[in-house]
C-alpha cells in the first residue's frame, strides 16, 4: 500500500489525539520500520491495520469508526495533496463517477506500482450506487471518503452501506433521505 496512506494516517492520529498518542500507536504497533514511512514508499497494508487496531485499543474507539473518520479526514488531505485532480470535479457525483475511471488512473501515473481498489459508480436518476472491491479490507475508509465527499460538495443526500459485513467489498447507495 502506498506510503501516503500511512503518513496521512499518522497525521490523522496526531491531529485527532495528539502527538503522544500517535507515537504510542507507532511504538505499540511494533512496526518493522518503527513508523518511518515515506509518502512514495510501499508498505504492507497489514501494518496500517495493526496501527488502527492499536489506536482502537488505546482510544476505546472502534476500529471501523477510526477508519471512517480517517476516510473523511483523508478527503480533505487529498484536496491539499492533489489539488489539480480534485479541482476537475464540480460536484460530489462527478467526483464519485470518476474515481475508478480517472482518479485511480492518475494515482497509477503518479505511483506506477499502486494497486488502488476497484471503484464503480452507477447513476440512476437521483440515486447513485458505488461499489468497492479491494484486496484490502478497507471499505470503512471508502465509506468515510464518500460521506465526506458529499459533505464537501454540499450534496444533501445520504450514503447507506449495503453488504455482507465484509470489508474488502461493499456497495454504497447515495440517495435523498427516506428513499
Amino acid at each position: 500500500m502506498k506510503g501516503v496512506i500511512f503518513t496521512e494516517l499518522i497525521g490523522f492520529l496526531e491531529t485527532r489525539h495528539g502527538l503522544a498518542f500517535a507515537d504510542a500507536v507507532i511504538v505499540e504497533s511494533r512496526l518493522p520500520n518503527d513508523g518511518a514511512f515515506t509518502s512514495v514508499g510501499n508498505y504492507p497494508s497489514t501494518e496500517a491495520l495493526t496501527m488502527v487496531g492499536v489506536a482502537s485499543r488505546l482510544s476505546g474507539v472502534a476500529g471501523s469508526v477510526i477508519c471512517e473518520e480517517y476516510g473523511a479526514w483523508l478527503l480533505g488531505r487529498f484536496a491539499v495533496l492533489f489539488p489539480a485532480i480534485m479541482a476537475k470535479y464540480p460536484t460530489a457525483e462527478d467526483m464519485l463517477m470518476h474515481v475508478g475511471s480517472h482518479i485511480h488512473d492518475e494515482v497509477r501515473v503518479l505511483y506506477p506500482e499502486a494497486r488502488p481498489p476497484l471503484i464503480e459508480a452507477v447513476r440512476d436518476g437521483d440515486t447513485m450506487t458505488v461499489s468497492y472491491r479491494s484486496h484490502r479490507p478497507m471499505a470503512h475508509i471508502a465509506f468515510g471518503l464518500i460521506r465526506q465527499c458529499l459533505v464537501s460538495y454540499g450534496d444533501s443526500r445520504t450514503v447507506c452501506w449495503h453488504g455482507s459485513g465484509r470489508t474488502d467489498e461493499a456497495t454504497f447507495t447515495i440517495s435523498a433521505q427516506g428513499e
